[in-house]
């Protein structure tokens, strides 16, 4: 019955322009978080690599939380030289809270692979410093390097992603009824489950679990489980 009712929406509400336009906007950011998740792991794997020392070299007071002063002031220390436009979209992307800053658990989510075994290793590590300052140079140069990889990457990512946010806007896209056909089941609320159905009836699967999970893992800002609408608006609201 499931798959009847997500026939019978998808075919009155779209097969059209629009949609291969939002299709394509669920896949870059599939592709974006798998990529994303691959220099996570190969981050991890430096035995220096652990998430408390990366945050000090941003965190400015031992505060708990990055403002974008301390996002900026980080990156750059990484010679990494962000836009004041670019960072306010890190913030959106890693705000969770949208508290306008990104808390510990936050950058341990920017930083650190969803993966379980890889997530755990990093998880065990303590760190290297002692000191509560802003400084790299207890880490090897290797991770560094994978370090500026990764947020030049992420960084990148973000603004092309909102490119294509401003495309879907100026087409006016009725984003009740692109959460309609993604809530096929009238729940208000759609799951991995059906994530991942869209996706294969709509030929955006590519064949890989791990990458629907991460894009599953992107959409679920309050990590419940469940995708509501307002979790699908914030991800298409344009940051100009």
């Amino acid at each position: 019955m499931g798959s009847t009712n997500f026939e019978t929406k998808k075919n009155y509400k779209y097969n059209s322009y629009e949609q291969q336009q939002f299709n394509d906007f669920l896949k870059k950011l599939m592709t974006v978080e798998s990529e994303i998740e691959k220099i996570k792991i190969e981050l991890s794997l430096y035995p220096d690599f652990n998430c408390e020392d990366v945050f000090r070299i941003f965190e400015l007071d031992g505060r708990g939380f990055l403002d974008q002063d301390d996002l900026k002031y980080g990156l750059n220390l990484l010679n990494i030289y962000p836009t004041n436009h670019e960072i306010r979209l890190l913030i959106k992307r890693f705000d969770l809270q949208k508290q306008g800053c990104i808390n510990f658990a936050d950058f341990f989510d920017i930083i650190v692979p969803f993966e379980k075994d890889y997530r755990t290793t990093v998880e065990q590590r303590l760190p290297r410093s002692c000191c509560p300052c802003r400084c790299i140079d207890v880490f090897s140069l290797g991770t560094i390097n994978t370090l500026k990889k990764l947020f030049n990457f992420i960084i990148k990512a973000e603004s092309e992603i909102n490119n294509l946010r401003r495309t879907l806007g100026s087409l006016r896209i009725k984003l009740r009824d692109v959460f309609g056909v993604l809530d096929f089941a009238n729940r208000g609320f759609f799951n991995n489950s059906d994530l991942v159905l869209y996706a294969q009836k709509e030929n955006i699967n590519t064949g890989d679990e791990k990458d629907m999970d991460l894009l599953f893992i992107r959409l679920d800002k309050n990590r419940n489980g469940k995708i509501d609408y307002r979790e699908v608006e914030d991800e298409l609201q344009t940051l100009y």
